[in-house]
């Protein structure tokens, strides 16, 4: 067993959470109300600039150049096309670019960030990109759990916004990123006890994410 599937295998109690939290599951029907859905867009384009500062990190630490180029061009991806998509559903909200950046994040998105940011910085190569894979990975299996519910789904932004994760295209950055960890513990080895608790956490965090979205968390002061 490859050591990504092995950190999810390991997790699953946790990992299996996310594929029916409610707001996923409101979503996917066309259920939730949309200003928890607009709330999440503000956090997560937040959230989004963090994993490219933390992907930023991660290419600039110690190790293969290939594993470092690989992370520089999911930067590259996120701070220009991945954004640049978002900015377009941002405005078919009635955000702009400068609201959403002014947004203060809640406290689990800034708490998330925080984690991603300390592990980039403090951490193996390995172990940054790990932090960072339930990310990438939950949202290709949520869609794929969740696909169904869109048949009946007649919200046609919530549908547009699913499709991203059930393309082709998606699929295939998710295998690369997985790849590329698989291979750099097979080369490089490292801590499995390390890496599977980081997973734990990343993907505690993706929970409690989207429970933060359909809470709307605020700070309390």
């Amino acid at each position: 067993m490859k050591v990504s599937e092995r950190l999810k295998t390991d997790n699953i109690d946790v990992w299996s959470k996310l594929l029916d939290h409610v707001f996923v599951r409101e979503l996917y029907e066309g259920s939730l109300p949309l200003e928890k859905f607009r709330f999440y867009a503000i956090q997560d384009y937040n959230y989004l600039v963090g994993l490219v500062r933390s992907l930023s990190l991660a290419a600039s630490k110690l190790g293969p150049f290939e594993a470092s180029r690989k992370a520089l061009e999911h930067a590259h991806f996120l701070a220009t096309t991945e954004m640049r998509n978002y900015e377009e559903l941002l405005k078919e909200l009635g955000l702009s670019l400068s609201e959403v950046l002014q947004a203060e994040p809640a406290p689990t998105n800034q708490a998330y960030v925080d984690f991603m940011i300390a592990t980039c910085a403090t951490g193996t190569l390995l172990e940054c990109l790990v932090a960072l894979l339930p990310c990438y990975w939950s949202y290709r299996e949520i869609a794929l759990h969740n696909k169904d519910r869109l048949e009946g789904n007649k919200v046609d932004i919530y549908v547009r916004w699913a499709k991203v994760y059930l393309s082709d295209e998606y699929g295939a950055a998710v295998e690369e990123y997985r790849s590329l960890i698989d291979s750099l513990y097979e080369t490089y080895g490292g801590s499995y006890e390390a890496l599977k608790r980081i997973f734990r956490v990343a993907t505690k965090y993706e929970y409690m994410f989207w429970s933060m979205a359909y809470n709307m968390e605020e700070w309390p002061v």
